[in-house]
């Protein structure tokens, strides 16, 4: 067939309009939106409350002056319970509260692995003599972190990166080369799980050791 025929099939604009309106106008596109019927059932039942409440209050004055007091004390309730939620820790009676609980929650960086530095320190050698470098590491670095947290240096957050740790700690600070090299020990033996230097991750652990006596000996003198 050749393509002046098949083009004389094709149907002109008109007969295409007179089709397409009589498609539209079947039944199953003149279907109603059940969800918009909802919505417009619950407005005027909404609607029709709060006509009924109007005619209630013009009726009821005096008991719809108390109804209006109570709603607004309720409210006020409501705000300031919001506020005390986001704002609380920022005021000063909250801050007083916490004081004696947060030290007592600082051993939670060790994450039950022990319940003081010293301990932590202990464990962190013995696992030094089972060969065990990648748990050592990761215990002594939880303990440095823990005494930078206790100095000042740092902020201790379970969601910070080592990273951000490192960029909190002044570069001047006397535990700081130790802290940095730790931190890449541990990141490339613990997140990384490749093999640390026996004698790297001695000697850094032996001066965890160290610092964990002199922040004890901080702790003694400031006691007296």
């Amino acid at each position: 067939m050749s393509a002046a025929a098949q083009l004389q099939r094709v149907p002109d604009a008109e007969t295409i309009r007179n089709v397409t309106r009589q498609i539209i106008r079947q039944s199953e596109f003149d279907e109603s939106w059940p969800w918009f019927e909802k919505i417009i059932a619950l407005l005027n039942a909404i609607k029709e409350w709060l006509n009924n409440l109007e005619s209630w209050a013009m009726a009821n004055p005096q008991s719809a002056r108390v109804l209006v007091i109570l709603i607004v004390i309720v409210l006020l309730g409501l705000i300031g319970h919001l506020l005390y939620l986001a704002f609380g820790d920022l005021m000063p009676w909250k801050r007083g509260s916490k004081a004696a609980p947060a030290r007592a929650s600082r051993w939670d960086i060790l994450e039950g692995a022990a319940n003081n530095w010293r301990e932590a320190v202990d464990l962190a050698l013995r696992l030094l003599k089972e060969g065990n470098l990648r748990r050592a590491v990761w215990i002594a670095h939880r303990v440095l972190l823990g005494l930078l947290d206790e100095r000042g240096v740092l902020k201790f957050a379970g969601w910070k990166t080592n990273s951000q740790y490192l960029s909190e700690c002044a570069a001047s600070h006397p535990w700081y080369a130790t802290f940095a090299e730790l931190t890449e020990v541990y990141d490339h033996a613990v997140y990384a799980q490749r093999s640390a230097a026996t004698a790297s991750v001695e000697r850094l652990v032996y001066q965890v050791d160290s610092m964990t006596k002199e922040r004890a000996q901080e702790n003694l003198n400031g006691d007296r």
